[in-house]
């Protein structure tokens, strides 16, 4: 549908009424988003010539997020600079006062740049900022707001001004009450609709659907400008090339309204795209991991490292852009960039315009600027990216493959490396199998992120593991390890607990020295204290003595060891509170792990890292090890798989669950060959008998998950992902979680009705055990 909005000539700003130019629309039909724009675009321009603004700006409220986000702006080369997105606690903006208050508010550039100094980059003139809240009656709260910006700091709004905005505001909110009733959404696009000073009737038209028909784009110096800033500014901040390719990709076809865009960067002697959008999937295949030596647009930007453009006539650029449905696919024009850091080429910005006249000459001093400016960027991303993904490979390799499993003992543990830096982390865990037949369980925290950090985490794991693998309790571990780190020298300090547990009696003993204690509960949801004593960090005091406190833990309880990464900044405790993350487990220690580490996920940053170890005592191990059964596949053994069928169906046997047998060795094959051909690692394998199902968990070392695909992607082996789908079908319920270094896949299989007649006496579960946990992928 297309909505006629009569656009004036200048006329005196008092003989102009705002109701005279957009209240007309008329709606007969449901309207889309580029109708909602075009609207608003009307709106904001008429402002913005009326008005003698640098800038209008219509904000729109996000979704779920307390943040306002430019849909459409008006702009001069004046008001280029202004925000496109504020944060909702944030009232040093009039746009936000106003939202808030449902009133008018302002604010001068000075109030701004004195709570956003950066700011001053983009916007470096003086303005005096005005907004008027665009309120709904049926949302109950405004939609969002209409801002005006003067490129003066002392302006004062006439009384007729102020009435002409106030109006104007309440025709938009009018018009997107209607927009909304008709089910138009009011969430504001990726890019905002950016319109130049000048505009006419058909200006607006090509304006509002240049975002989705790329053959409407005009030339337009201030909104090129416009986008040009925000680019720059958003790509200051980014950290890995994948959202730097991401925001470059969605700024050029939306901003520079192209209709089709590639980047490309070098790697050894080939071309590899990292960030397209509406090309054509034949045009992408022969781009990713073409050679450098190769003839082709690309190849030839990157050696003559110059723009090069292709008409639509050439045939080395033909078939590039994606069909939509059954049209045609058009002429376009095609300018190929070569990506510059300094006098060196790092790869390809291929962009696909419309052919029309003046198309390329219109964005020339963007295209020029969009040479260095991702050239630059890519640069520094692609060293950031070498450098993170070689700390966490270092960070990876000094935590344990695999933790040992006891007999009377579950557990599991994650970890997460911090957002804010890309250095090597401090925190460790440690599972370590005791020689009197406990377990003892670390986790610690050593000052710092950075290799120094590092290797002293590393030193501090390897002595903790020596000194309890000699068979000392928990404070002549902490005392040893104490003067160890002090004999080093080397100015950092660090904070360790250690919990001794012997699945025989259910003894616990455990030492801090400056750690948080772990978090205790029963499997009726109490939480037993223990009067620990915690002591001072490790390198402190050479003569610091360390306490251990002793506690009983009685089948089902969960101990929770965690690092600092892990505790809500705001509340201090670990997020969502142990308690509410375990009613929404069922108990499961795989889904609790997740839930628990998920939070820290769920932070836009996070500036430590994080560790967590869970354990569950189950019961005696004399008992638990009559129905706990173990496998151990060296690397690459395929043999292996043939192994564990043969034992897990002696397993069963010896359980009297032989009719389980069939889908048991299928489930179990599934997973043991997936881990083999796709883990790169040994393979731990664990099946326990409880009184209404078994489990059987597939551990292996490397942290990438197990994706069920019922498809199977082109670059992938033809069965490849397609076991799990067969693990999800028949299994009662199944889960895939990494867990610190690897990740565990599990199954579990109900026990026919017929066969369980096993007592909880003589099983290693509890009667809470009996209960599946929900399906989980």
């Amino acid at each position: 549908m297309k909505t006629e909005i009569p656009v004036h000539g200048p006329r005196e700003l008092d003989d102009m009424r705002p109701d005279e130019a957009p209240a007309v629309l008329s709606l007969d039909a449901p309207s889309g988003v580029a109708d909602r724009d075009r609207f608003l675009a009307s709106t904001a321009s008429r402002c913005l010539r009326d008005l003698n603004a640098s800038s209008v700006i219509v904000f729109l409220r996000v979704p779920g997020e307390p943040a306002l986000v430019s849909a459409v702006a008006a702009v001069t080369p004046l008001g280029v600079g202004s925000a496109e997105r504020v944060s909702l606690n944030d009232k040093t903006y009039a746009s936000v006062a106003a939202y808030r208050s449902g009133r008018v508010s302002t604010a001068r550039s000075t109030e701004i740049l004195g709570e956003h100094p950066e700011m001053a980059v983009l916007s470096p003139f003086p303005y005096s900022a005005v907004a008027a809240p665009l309120l709904s009656r049926s949302i109950h709260r405004p939609f969002g707001t209409l801002t005006v910006i003067w490129p003066q700091l002392d302006h004062q709004c006439t009384e007729a001004e102020m009435h002409y905005l106030t109006e104007s505001a309440e025709i938009v909110s009018r018009e997107l009450e209607r927009f909304a009733e008709l089910g138009v959404s009011m969430k504001p696009s990726g890019v905002s609709l950016v319109i130049p000073e000048e505009h006419s009737e058909e200006a607006l038209d090509v304006a509002a659907q240049a975002r989705d028909d790329p053959e409407h784009a005009a030339s337009m110096s201030a909104p090129t400008a416009y986008h040009l800033q925000k680019l720059a500014m958003y790509l200051t901040t980014v950290a890995s090339t994948e959202e730097a390719a991401r925001l470059a990709i969605e700024r050029i076809v939306l901003g520079f309204h192209a209709a089709a865009a590639a980047i490309t960067l070098i790697e050894s002697d080939r071309l590899r795209v990292v960030g397209a959008s509406g090309c054509s999937n034949e045009f992408l295949r022969i781009l990713n991991g073409s050679p450098l030596g190769g003839p082709s647009p690309e190849t030839n930007a990157v050696t003559q490292k110059r723009r090069l453009t292709y008409d639509a006539d050439d045939q080395q650029i033909s078939g590039r852009v994606q069909r939509k449905g059954d049209g045609e696919l058009g002429d376009y024009i095609w300018v190929i960039l070569p990506l510059l850091a300094g006098d060196r080429a790092v790869g390809t910005c291929s962009i696909g315009f419309k052919r029309r006249q003046g198309v390329i000459a219109a964005r020339e001093s963007a295209l020029t600027a969009l040479v260095t400016l991702l050239g630059q960027t890519f640069d520094r991303t692609q060293s950031a990216d070498a450098r993170r993904a070689l700390a966490q490979e270092l960070q990876q390799a000094m935590l344990p493959r695999m933790l040992p499993q006891v007999a009377g003992v579950l557990s599991t543990c994650r970890y997460v490396p911090t957002t804010g830096a890309i250095e090597l982390g401090g925190d460790w865990y440690d599972l370590i199998e005791l020689p009197t037949g406990g377990v003892a369980a670390v986790v610690g925290d050593v000052e710092g992120h950075n290799v120094s950090a590092a290797v002293v985490m590393g030193e501090l794991r390897s002595a903790v593991r020596a000194y309890a693998s000699e068979g000392h309790d928990p404070t002549t571990v902490l005392t040893r390890t104490n003067r160890l780190l002090i004999d080093l020298a080397t100015g950092l300090f660090a904070t360790c607990c250690c919990v001794w547990l012997d699945p025989d009696t259910g003894v616990a003993q455990i030492a801090s020295a400056g750690h948080p204690p772990p978090l205790i509960r029963t499997a009726d949801g109490g939480g037993p204290g223990a009067d620990l004593d915690i002591g001072v960090p490790l390198g402190i005091d050479p003569n610091a003595s360390y306490r251990t406190a002793e506690l009983t833990l009685e089948p089902g309880s969960l101990l929770t060891l965690y690092t600092n990464g892990l505790v809500d900044p705001d509340s201090g405790v670990v997020p969502g509170t142990l308690e509410a993350v375990l009613a929404s487990s069922d108990g499961e220690l795989e889904t609790l792990g997740d839930q628990l580490i998920a939070s820290v996920h769920s932070r836009t940053t996070h500036a430590d890292d994080s560790a967590l170890l869970l354990l569950q005592y189950e019961g005696p191990s004399a008992e638990a090890q009559r129905y706990t059964r173990r496998l151990e596949i060296p690397h690459r053994d395929l043999q292996g798989v043939k192994r564990a069928r043969a034992l897990l169906q002696e397993w069963l046997d010896e359980w009297g669950l032989s009719a389980m047998a069939d889908d048991a060795e299928m489930l179990t094959s599934e997973l043991v060959t997936n881990a083999l051909v796709h883990g790169d690692s040994d393979v731990d394998v664990r099946v326990r008998r409880y009184p209404r199902h078994i489990r059987v968990e597939v551990r292996d070392s490397t942290p990438h998950p197990a994706i069920p695909v019922t498809i199977p992607r082109e670059e992938d082996q033809a069965e490849g992902g397609r076991g799990l789908i067969i693990v999800s079908a028949l299994a009662s319920s199944w889960g895939n979680s990494p867990s610190g270094r690897g990740k565990t896949v599990w199954y579990e299989l109900g026990v026919p009705s017929e066969e369980n007649d096993m007592t909880e006496e003589g099983t290693a579960g509890t009667a809470d055990e009996a209960d599946h946990v929900p399906h989980r992928q």
